[in-house]
């Protein structure tokens, strides 16, 4: 039995798929880092990224199950939930061999858990497009920062080219330490790591409207329908962080 390394990309992750395919071989586990314990007949092996073997895989998966399959799996692989890949695997290998009906088989023990983790990681990106908050920085760019769940840029990051398509800003995840750059003179966008060591300067325009912002909000609660219990049922305190308007606590 062997365990698989690769180098946490979801490139990587599909090159260990072909391998393991090419070679009728059921791993023991796939992961992003070499294992502290590993059984006693188990072999480690280091995958490296093979862009023309992934590619060939992605037509495979595409025609002999379908694109809402590979978009199921691609969606679960950036949940980053423990064991993700080894679910992701049983689901792709039973689609190899039920064709189109795979997502279909709602009640097999290897669709559910890709599907949980698809609509999670959908739901949250969904949310995200809602929760992050611009501020202008007096470099030139907009910033903004959210700490979500899963990881989530590749799915919000064309909404915010399209609707700020003439702005350069940057989305920072501050819990990976990586970001989305977008480059408005060239119409694209990046992900790269990042860290923050200082909090951004922003302009004092930016300043203002954000406390016009906060006084804005408070001021149109109804405090007879002051709900706490549901507040926090709609708005998780997880995600308040980085919200401008719950910066001094909410209304």
């Amino acid at each position: 039995m062997t365990i698989y390394c690769y180098d946490g990309s979801f490139a990587g992750f599909i090159t260990v798929l072909a391998c393991c395919g090419e070679s009728g071989e059921c791993p023991a586990d796939i992961t992003r880092n070499v294992p502290a314990q590993r059984g006693l007949f188990c072999e480690v092996s280091m995958v490296e990224t093979d862009w023309w073997g992934y590619g060939r895989f992605l037509e495979k998966i595409a025609r002999v199950i379908s694109r809402h399959a590979l978009r199921n799996a691609y969606h679960a692989f950036l949940s980053e939930d423990a064991g993700i890949e080894m679910a992701i695997h049983r689901y792709l290998s039973l689609g190899l061999l039920e064709g189109r009906r795979l997502d279909a088989l709602l009640a097999d023990k290897r669709v559910r858990p890709v599907h949980k983790a698809a609509r999670k990681v959908r739901n949250e990106a969904h949310r995200m497009k809602g929760f992050v908050r611009f501020r202008e920085v007096r470099h030139g760019f907009f910033y903004a920062a959210l700490q979500p769940d899963c990881r989530i840029f590749t799915l919000i990051a064309p909404h915010f080219c399209t609707r700020f398509s003439d702005q350069n800003w940057v989305i920072h995840d501050m819990g990976r330490k990586e970001a989305v750059f977008h480059d408005a003179s060239r119409q694209q966008w990046a992900v790269a790591g990042t860290d923050l060591a200082l909090e951004p300067e922003y302009t004092d325009r930016e300043m203002f409207y954000c406390e016009l912002w906060r006084r804005y909000f408070s001021e149109a609660a109804i405090a007879e329908r002051h709900n706490p219990a549901l507040q926090k049922h709609m708005l998780p305190l997880k995600y308040r962080k980085y919200l401008v308007e719950m910066e001094n606590g909410g209304p």
